[in-house]
C-alpha cells in the first residue's frame, strides 16, 4: 500500500495517511481518518471522553492553572511548572 494524501475535513490542509497508519487502521477495522493528526487531537481533547480539568491556584506561586484531578481539601496543589520543579529537585536529591 502506498502512502495516501488526503484533505482534512476540518482545516482543509493536506495530510499523509502513511502505509504504517493504513495497516494499523485496517487491523483495528477502523475507517480511514478524515482529519489530520492535529485536528484529531483537538477533537479528542474536547470530546466527552476527555479528562475533566479542575481550576486551581498554585499553593507555591499563586498562579492559576488546571489539573486533571479533583484537589482534596488540606492537600497542597501545584501548577505544572512548580510540580515539575519539585520532581526534578527530588530526582537529584
Amino acid at each position: 500500500m502506498p502512502d495516501i494524501e488526503t484533505t482534512c475535513v476540518q482545516c482543509k490542509e493536506m495530510f499523509l495517511f502513511t502505509e504504517k497508519e493504513q495497516d494499523m487502521f485496517y487491523q483495528r477495522n477502523m475507517a480511514p481518518p478524515q482529519r489530520c493528526a492535529k485536528c484529531r487531537a483537538k477533537k479528542a481533547a474536547v470530546g466527552e471522553d476527555a479528562p475533566k480539568k479542575f481550576e486551581i491556584i498554585c499553593d507555591n506561586c499563586g498562579r492559576h492553572d488546571q489539573v486533571p484531578f479533583q484537589p482534596k481539601v488540606g492537600r497542597t496543589v501545584l501548577c505544572k511548572e512548580c510540580h515539575q520543579a519539585t520532581r526534578s529537585r527530588a530526582r537529584f536529591a
